[in-house]
């Protein structure tokens, strides 16, 4: 194969879900969505049981959705080129 074939077999491949647009494997994205599934197991099973203390639930699932949009978002922002 010449260079010019494989560079267009590269740039025509979409990246998965957990990659990033360079083709690596993103450990931060894996972390992220873990958090979120987390997140929402937490959530239902505050909801499903009924306690007097549910504010605890409330706490974890706030807690892990927090885990899961804000070290991204904050990877995102110090990645990005002051111009």
């Amino acid at each position: 194969m010449t260079d010019n074939s494989q560079k267009n077999e590269t740039e025509g491949k979409r990246a998965g879900l957990f990659e990033e647009d360079n083709g690596n494997i993103s450990s931060m994205r894996l972390m992220s969505f873990i958090a979120l599934i987390a997140a929402i197991i937490f959530g239902f099973l505050t909801i499903l049981l009924k306690d007097g203390n549910a504010s605890n639930g409330i706490y974890i699932t706030f807690g892990f959705l927090l885990a899961a949009f804000a070290p991204k978002a904050l990877q995102k922002f110090a990645e990005t080129k002051i111009k």
